[in-house]
């Protein structure tokens, strides 16, 4: 694993757009498409990545970096979810048009690159968002443990 920011900053970037670009298209004709091997590789590839970082780094930037990027996962999964459960009622209303627009960048960032795992759940895209959103959340947690465990190291005389 990288350990300085910037060389991990550009390795997550370089895996972000490579877990976007093989997974864009699935993603985005899913339920009439298929989901390959290729997808649920890459989908685990950047999982396992995204692990790697919550037990490997030390360093503090970084750290922050990572837990950024998976609670704002966890709020953009979130924000899928409800644009996605609530535009059977408000779809047409020039307001929640506005809306229901940020999603789709929100979608591609965060649910995408994990898109490989619903070959095993199937499920539509907002409850998907929402069951990526629950993983980033849960790896986010790990970073603030990681962070208190090696702040406690440091204080130690």
């Amino acid at each position: 694993m990288v350990r300085s920011t910037k060389p991990y900053i550009a390795l997550f970037a370089v895996l972000l757009l490579a877990a976007i670009g093989i997974n864009a298209w699935p993603a985005s004709i899913h339920p009439d498409g298929t989901i390959g091997l290729l997808q649920i590789t890459v989908s685990v590839v950047w999982l396992v990545f995204l692990t790697a970082s919550v037990v490997l780094i030390r360093e503090e930037k970084t750290l922050l970096f990572v837990f950024y990027y998976l609670s704002f996962g966890f709020i953009a999964g979130t924000v899928v979810y409800l644009v996605t459960f609530f535009e059977r009622y408000w779809l047409g209303t020039l307001w929640f048009d506005i809306v229901s627009a940020i999603q789709y960048p929100f979608y591609y960032l965060f649910a995408v690159p994990l898109f490989g795992f619903n070959a095993w759940f199937d499920v539509l895209y907002g409850q998907f968002a929402i069951f990526a959103g629950f993983a980033y959340i849960v790896l986010a947690i790990g970073v603030s443990v990681r962070s208190k465990k090696l702040e406690a190291k440091r204080l130690r005389y």
